[in-house]
């Protein structure tokens, strides 16, 4: 196999061009998780006598569907209901321009946030409940309890399970481009469009995503051992 290495050099900086989407596309998909496991984890781990049945059974839901399904749901859904808020509090429907990017990132957040549920609730389990009641018998209320000891060892306890998710979802952002949004493999197909170089493209791409990943895991590490310091600090207080 012969590959052009003089394409992708030139062909590098095009393809870059769809990275800022595809990182803006993973960090607002991320927040969107975050808060969704964080409901849903609250929810499950209080035991809402209504609400966690209900939970639970959404969160199944969304996990037992593919993620490419839910991506083309809210691809033909994001006309429909854009169309329906046109005109409200200023909104104004453009036919010419449907939010396919704000349907991607509904559709990426609602998939790894019922996936990132079980590490909330997982991560909250890894913290010795006897901690909590410590706190109540010196006379922390329920609150300072949770804010100042628990959920700092719960946010270190997440952090390896988060990050594995993180870069999961960064590289699911490549099924976006099948709903319209031109991220990076979305540029490498169409900057490979005029030579027919898709193999050239397609590792360029390949390195990037491989960059990132390093990065993203990279800071990672690097919090976790920041903040784990701290949390070994609270736990042998």
């Amino acid at each position: 196999m012969n590959l052009d290495f003089q394409f992708m050099l030139d062909d590098t900086p095009t393809i870059l061009k769809g990275l800022p989407t595809t990182l803006a596309l993973t960090f607002r998909s991320l927040l969107m998780a975050l808060a969704l496991a964080c409901v849903f984890g609250a929810v499950i781990n209080a035991r809402v006598p209504v609400l966690r049945p209900v939970v639970i059974a959404l969160n199944t839901f969304i996990k037992g569907i593919p993620q490419i399904v839910q991506l083309l749901f809210f691809y033909y859904g994001a006309p429909m209901v854009s169309r329906f808020f046109d005109g409200f509090l200023g909104y104004q429907d453009d036919p010419r321009h449907p939010p396919y990017f704000l349907a991607a990132v509904i559709a990426l957040g609602l998939n790894f946030g019922a996936y990132m549920t079980d590490v909330v609730i997982a991560s909250v389990s890894a913290v010795n409940r006897g901690q909590l009641e410590a706190c109540l018998s010196v006379g922390m209320s329920r609150r300072q309890a949770w804010r100042r000891v628990v959920l700092p060892q719960v946010v270190v306890v997440s952090i390896p399970d988060m990050t594995n998710y993180l870069v999961w979802l960064l590289k699911a952002t490549s099924v976006a481009s099948i709903v319209g949004v031109v991220e990076l493999l979305a540029a490498a197909r169409i900057s490979a469009s005029d030579s027919y170089l898709y193999m050239e493209a397609y590792i360029v791409a390949a390195l990037v995503y491989w960059l990132v990943c390093i990065a993203i895991e990279f800071g990672s590490r690097k919090l976790h051992n920041h903040l784990g310091i701290y949390a070994i600090d609270l736990k042998n207080r």
